[in-house]
Parts: C-alpha cells; sequence; structure tokens
C-alpha cells in the first residue's frame, strides 16, 4: 500500500485552475476596449462624403476621437451597409431609424433627425392636412422606403427606381403625392433642375438617426462608448460648432 502525500494533489488542483483560467484570460484579452471602429455608409451630400468629411463623419469622430477610438470608415451603397454590419465586417452603419432593423444595436443618443415630407401640386395645398390627406389617394416614393409601415393610412403606393420618374408622373397627374427625405428631394431638385413652381412640399413628420451597431461584444462596447460621451458632449458649444458649419440644424430641444 502507498501513501499519497496531499501536497501534489494540491499543487495539481492549482496548476488546473491556472489551465482553466487560461481561456477566461484570452477572452478578456479579446474583448479589451476597441481602438478603432470601422463604419459603413452611403454618400450623402454634405452629411457623408467619399473623402471621408461630412457633417456626420466630422461628428462621429468628435465622439469617438476623444476616447482614443480611431474612425476607419468605407463608403458603400446602403443595402450593403446594412449587410455588412449584419455580418460582422463592419461595426455600426450610418445612418439608421430606430428600429429600422431588427438585429442591431441601437443607442440612446441620435445625432440628426431628418424631415420627411411630401410633394405635392399647389392646387392641393389648402386643403393638406399632414397624414390624413394621404388618405386613399396615390401616393409613391422610391423603392424599399417603405413610408406604408410608418403612416397609418390607406394609399394606392406606387414604388419608383429613381426620382426622375416619380416627378414625371407628379407633373402628369398619375400619383398625388411623392413623398421622401428633405434632404434628398432637395439635392435631386438642384440636380436635375425640376421647376417647383407649381409644387408645394410640406413636412409629414421627423424622424430621429442613429449609428446602428453590431449585435456582438464589440458592437456593444462601441454603443456605451458613444452614449457615455454623448451625455454631455451634444449640449457643448464645439459639438454645435459643427452643425454651424454645414449650415445644418441642430437636433436637440435645449436642455435635452
Amino acid at each position: 500500500m502507498h501513501l499519497i502525500d496531499p501536497k501534489p494533489r494540491g499543487l495539481a488542483r492549482r496548476d488546473v485552475l491556472v489551465w482553466l483560467a487560461l481561456p477566461v484570460a484570452r477572452l478578456a484579452q479579446a474583448e479589451a476596449a476597441p481602438t478603432e471602429i470601422r463604419l459603413a455608409s452611403e454618400e450623402w451630400h454634405t452629411l457623408t462624403r467619399k473623402n471621408g468629411t461630412g457633417l456626420y463623419f466630422d461628428l462621429i469622430r468628435m465622439v469617438f476621437e476623444k476616447q482614443g477610438i480611431k474612425v476607419k470608415i468605407e463608403m458603400v451603397p446602403y443595402p450593403r451597409s446594412v449587410h455588412m454590419v449584419k455580418t460582422g465586417k463592419s461595426d455600426a452603419w450610418v445612418a439608421s431609424f430606430m428600429n429600422e432593423q431588427p438585429f442591431p444595436l441601437y443607442p440612446k443618443w441620435h445625432f440628426d433627425q431628418e424631415a420627411e415630407v411630401a410633394v405635392f401640386k399647389k392646387d392641393k395645398a389648402a386643403a393638406f392636412t399632414g397624414q390624413a390627406s394621404l388618405r386613399n389617394q396615390r401616393v409613391g416614393w422610391l423603392r424599399d422606403y417603405g413610408y406604408d409601415k410608418l403612416i397609418p393610412e390607406p394609399m394606392k403606393i406606387t414604388e419608383f427606381d429613381a426620382f426622375q420618374n416619380a416627378f414625371q408622373m407628379l407633373a402628369r397627374d398619375r400619383i398625388d403625392y411623392f413623398l421622401g427625405a428633405k434632404p434628398d428631394i432637395e439635392a435631386d431638385v438642384k440636380k436635375y433642375k425640376v421647376d417647383m413652381g407649381g409644387l408645394e412640399m410640406r413636412v409629414l413628420m421627423q424622424r430621429q438617426l442613429f449609428l446602428a451597431f453590431a449585435n456582438n461584444p464589440r458592437g456593444a462596447e462601441l454603443r456605451r462608448l458613444w452614449d457615455q460621451e454623448m451625455e454631455t458632449l451634444h449640449a457643448t458649444e464645439a459639438f454645435k460648432a459643427v452643425y454651424k458649419k454645414y449650415d445644418h440644424v441642430y437636433p436637440f430641444a435645449p436642455g435635452k
């Protein structure tokens, strides 16, 4: 019969605990504070330019670079930006409406709000009362904009692939109203030299715009850092100055 000293057994147990702790240490190292954020964005006028400038990019840099996080940008069409976040190839896309998609992590703080407008002939202006005026009317918008999910009125819907087609249909009385984001419509009116003399543009609603973060630990940490910094930064004069630089409306009410 052999007597076994309990000490080696204690040492073995300690070695096992150290061995078990190694994956945890590696996991903690893998989930260390991010040093960069990978953004995916479509190009939108003065908001997100291909050269990395623009209102939104300047604001996002202000938030993250204060925390030592470098902003990396990939310019892609909007559907692609959403897909890149869903598959983990990007950390966030610019810019999403709240709950526009079911999978990303949405922060508390937005960075802009977008006016959704209706364009129609002036002879309807006197009777226009907002969304209720769209009831049972022939209403058009660009494909996949999904205004029927936002407007609780029955409408006869036509979706268009191009802005020019929509305005041609409006001019020919084939639709009664064309809906879209105000900045996009204003930019396209200027680009295609549309005569707005006989048309009216009215705001239907304001919708806040957010970064939509990847639904993973890295995305969750970047969302936390965004909200943490925005809590106070959004009210500073330096932050407001970025909107002023681009002649853009500051999207926060006083005291908010």
